[in-house]
């Protein structure tokens, strides 16, 4: 399939820390969609779906091991399915995901810039 510049985002936002309205805007600018769920809403069992129908899913988390966990579990599938299609951001620079590259791990905003040409060059 060749790429036709549509990105499908889905945000799982962790804890109770809402996503900084300008983090938003640069996950908005580089997709052509957005949806957003709680990791609540998000059965940790679940982590093939949760990429399903989705070309990117983005991790907020303020420091709560339950988004960490949850990312833990979908960077498995991504392996396993050989996509490049999960990024973490945190507040916690000393956040560490397993299964997720120095590449998928951000930290905001400290990491604005180099978010911010991920996700406008599509990667």
């Amino acid at each position: 399939m060749l790429y036709d510049g549509r990105m499908k985002t889905l945000i799982i936002r962790g804890g109770q820390a809402a996503v900084p309205s300008s983090l938003r805007d640069v996950i908005a600018r580089g997709s052509t969609s957005v949806e957003e769920r709680s990791a609540a809403e998000v059965d940790p069992a679940a982590a093939a779906e949760a990429l399903a129908g989705v070309d990117r899913l983005v991790f907020w988390s303020a420091g709560d091991a339950g988004t960490a966990a949850l990312a833990e579990r979908s960077a498995a599938v991504e392996r396993r399915e050989r996509r490049e299609a999960i990024v973490f951001v945190t507040t916690d620079d000393s956040a560490r995901v397993k299964g997720l590259s120095d590449g998928e791990l951000f930290v905001w905003p400290r990491d604005e810039d180099r978010l911010v040409m991920a996700f406008m060059t599509g990667a």
